[in-house]
């Protein structure tokens, strides 16, 4: 992968929020083997707070929004709604994380885009998992997909995918690139928005780590007659991040106008702190 992908993560005091707003910060432009090192690098960055980011965000690409679900980030204020949490993290959680999320970047004409990925490994039961990403709005730039192994050099795969036909929730299937995930190694994934071909450190990155890890029998057994609002419980509160928000995912593919689904994918969102693309799916249903 030909720039520099750099792994943020910086928690702003920002006014009102309803995430965590992750700024990816270009640096010089590197090529070879030095983008891919850096891409393993993780940078600390100072976010000066941007007062309504979120609200901005919402009012420019969805003018009704229903406050009472706004969120003061300093305070992480949330209202309980006295369920059962739908994810609960791996106990071997290892370091690592989302990468960007949030920056529209240097032209106000950018989507914003997230890596719909917990703040750590995320596990998967599957060899071939699906990728769960987030774009505000349609857009005519290119993009590429690069998954690398955590000790790696090279990309397993680098390779550009069709930009999506609508706004909103995105899934990535690896079994449409023949590719499959080898158990128990950690891999890092992105999706980077090309502005300037050019000038790739000005790429919109965003991204996560992944791992396959092996499912409990009892799981197995679980799941058999288990519906998708089910399914995705138990592969969340199992730790099976990956498995959770593509059962969702593509249960809402198939039937995109159900609120159920909408409202239970949300929830999963806010249980890793993705609390705005949370809200948008609540109430505008993406």
């Amino acid at each position: 992968m030909s720039q520099m992908m750099t792994r943020s993560r910086g928690v702003g005091v920002i006014g009102v929020i309803l995430g965590l707003s992750v700024q990816v910060v270009g640096g010089a432009e590197l090529t070879g083997q030095a983008n891919r090192q850096q891409m393993r690098d993780v940078a600390t960055v100072a976010i000066e707070p941007r007062k309504n980011h979120a609200a901005v965000f919402l009012e420019e690409t969805f003018p009704i929004v229903d406050r009472r679900f706004v969120q003061v980030a300093d305070d992480k204020q949330r209202v309980s709604s006295g369920k059962e949490a739908l994810y609960q993290p791996p106990q071997r959680g290892a370091p690592g994380g989302r990468v960007g999320g949030g920056t529209r970047g240097p032209s106000a004409d950018l989507p914003l885009m997230w890596a719909l990925v917990p703040d750590h490994v995320g596990l998967s039961a599957e060899v071939q998992p699906r990728l769960v990403w987030y774009l505000s709005k349609k857009t005519t730039y290119p993009l590429e997909l690069t998954i690398i192994e955590a000790t790696g050099v090279n990309p397993i795969i680098e390779k550009g995918i069709s930009s999506p036909t609508e706004p909103g929730i995105q899934i990535i299937r690896l079994a449409d690139y023949d590719l499959r995930l080898e158990k128990g190694k950690t891999y890092q994934w992105s999706v980077a928005l090309i502005s300037d071909p050019e000038h790739r450190s000005r790429d919109l990155i965003v991204g996560g780590m992944i791992q396959v890890g092996d499912v409990p029998v009892s799981l197995g057994e679980n799941m058999r007659n288990a519906n998708p609002v089910e399914a995705t419980r138990l592969w969340g509160q199992a730790g099976f991040w990956y498995d959770a928000i593509g059962v969702i995912s593509t249960q809402i593919q198939s039937n995109p106008s159900d609120p159920e689904m909408h409202n239970v994918r949300a929830s999963l969102l806010e249980e890793v702190d993705l609390d705005m693309p949370a809200q948008v799916d609540r109430q505008h249903g993406l």
